[in-house]
């Protein structure tokens, strides 16, 4: 923490010129980890620090006397915060694009009532009806809460990343009344968007721009098949962000960890769930016989060996889900068990922690969309068509949706 900050006014190093964050005199990025890193986590880093240092400028302002510890304190707290409410009611929505999904991760923030009773009487009707924020103390039904392995083995989405990085032309006669989409202006390899190399190309392409590209370019599918080749012949980078001699290949390091971990496969996963197990390949894949055919060149027909990775990608997705039936039992569990266990979202989820200003400003951001207006005002309303930041920008609004008057106003 000492290697980020400043030690003035609270706030966090950034450079001042193009919004990115410092390097040091090797050209490492200076933040908390910069092990494995590329140019689009280094820029939402980027945009968390500038909203850090944001919440320290309005915090100074209404209270003149904080020092920089202070103002430190309560605007790392605030900006935690700021990014769990994203995750919850923003990202996993747009992970899991149902109805149903949007009203529930609303109510685990607000509640059966809504946020509108929510901001005006808090938890005072409980978890159900008032969300699990701002509980009187924190729930660990009887259990220390941790993230768990099997929560570290569905999280392993490198699929999502695709192969390259489309540049687009973010000329200023673009509108998103416009039909079409910005047009491609380059196309980078990622091999050359990872560690140093890609901190360098992050610097040349600015932040505006990467920030656009990358919302307009759809991530890829978590599926069979899918996994990025510049994956399986990667360069890791040491604690010092400087490449390491050997190669990983990360599709084989993945199925490793688990197997090593004693993560259970993937039947007996699904039996640890309650859940029902596969009988036969069909049942995973259904008629996709290509798949069929090498589910059995690599298992023969044991399914009971079959890897939990492997199942995974291999499994049918319900509509709207872009991750399958067993991964969303363990992210629907700890999306809530990572709020109700915090004391920072039940116990000292108030003014006295955040500051009055500081759980205004969480309570007032509802999305990342709400960031990035606030430090590129504009670009949203000419970029974005799209009512989430997680969404591919250039895809339109979501129709209204019709809900049950009782999830409608979860929403």
């Amino acid at each position: 923490m000492r290697r980020v900050r400043t030690f003035k006014d609270g706030k966090l190093k950034i450079t001042e010129e193009d919004g990115l964050l410092q390097h040091d005199e090797k050209g490492i990025p200076i933040s908390g980890d910069v092990r494995n890193c590329w140019a689009g986590f280094s820029l939402l880093q980027a945009i968390f620090v500038k909203e850090h240092n944001a919440v320290c400028d309005m915090l100074k302002t209404k209270h003149p006397e904080f020092d920089d510890e202070r103002l430190y304190r309560h605007a790392r707290l605030v900006t935690s915060a700021v990014i769990a409410k994203i995750h919850t009611i923003d990202w996993t929505i747009e992970l899991l694009k149902t109805d149903t999904l949007v009203a529930g991760m609303r109510i685990n923030w607000y509640g059966f009532l809504g946020k509108r009773l929510k901001d005006l009487c808090g938890s005072a009707f409980g978890p159900v009806l008032s969300g699990l924020v701002g509980l009187k103390r924190p729930r660990n039904h009887g259990v220390p809460y941790s993230l768990t392995e099997e929560f570290s083995s569905v999280y392993r989405m490198h699929s999502l990343l695709p192969e390259k990085v489309l540049l687009r032309d973010i000329g200023s006669d673009y509108c998103i009344d416009h039909e079409g989409s910005l047009p491609i202006q380059e196309e980078v390899p990622m091999k050359e968007m990872i560690g140093l190399e890609g901190e360098r190309r992050l610097s040349k392409i600015g932040m505006e721009k990467m920030l656009i590209s990358m919302g307009y370019q759809s991530s890829g599918a978590v599926a069979l098949w899918n996994y990025p080749s510049w994956m399986r012949n990667l360069i890791a980078h040491d604690v010092n962000g400087e490449d390491r001699p050997d190669l990983v290949d990360m599709a084989a390091l993945e199925i490793y960890r688990d197997r090593e971990r004693k993560v259970a496969r993937y039947n007996e996963f699904r039996r640890n769930l309650l859940m029902v197990p596969i009988r036969r390949w069909e049942d995973l894949v259904g008629d996709d016989w290509d798949a069929v055919e090498a589910l059995r060149e690599v298992y023969g027909n044991d399914v009971e060996k079959l890897d939990l990775q492997v199942g995974l990608h291999a499994e049918k997705k319900i509509k709207g889900f872009a991750i399958g039936e067993t991964s969303f039992f363990i992210f629907l569990l700890i999306a809530s068990r990572r709020l109700e266990a915090d004391r920072f979202f039940t116990t000292n989820f108030n003014a006295k922690t955040y500051t009055e200003e500081g759980l205004n400003w969480v309570n007032r951001t509802e999305n990342l969309k709400d960031v990035i207006d606030r430090h590129f005002p504009g670009m949203t309303s000419k970029f974005m068509r799209c009512t989430s930041a997680f969404s591919v920008w250039d895809s339109p609004p979501d129709p209204k949706r019709y809900l049950p008057l009782y999830l409608r106003l979860a929403t």
